[in-house]
């Protein structure tokens, strides 16, 4: 759990959600035969994840939130 006083810090803890959303399933691609792949799908899932929190949210959105496809 992090250490952050309990009024404060969302966007903290909306960032640590999803690294550790992304932890497991980076330890699933590893036993996976396609490894690369496997994690670049992971990372995407994991990242459209937090940023469509963060859209959801009346705070300015990280930055990489705002960029498009591969981008």
């Amino acid at each position: 759990p992090l250490l952050l006083p309990p009024n404060a810090f969302a966007h903290l803890r909306r960032q640590a959600a999803a690294l550790a959303a992304l932890r497991p399933r980076m330890n699933d691609c590893c036993r996976h035969h396609s490894p690369l792949p496997c994690a670049r799908r992971a990372w995407t899932d994991v990242l459209d994840g937090f940023c469509t929190d963060e859209f959801g949210v009346k705070t300015r959105q990280f930055h990489c939130c705002r960029r498009h496809g591969a981008a």
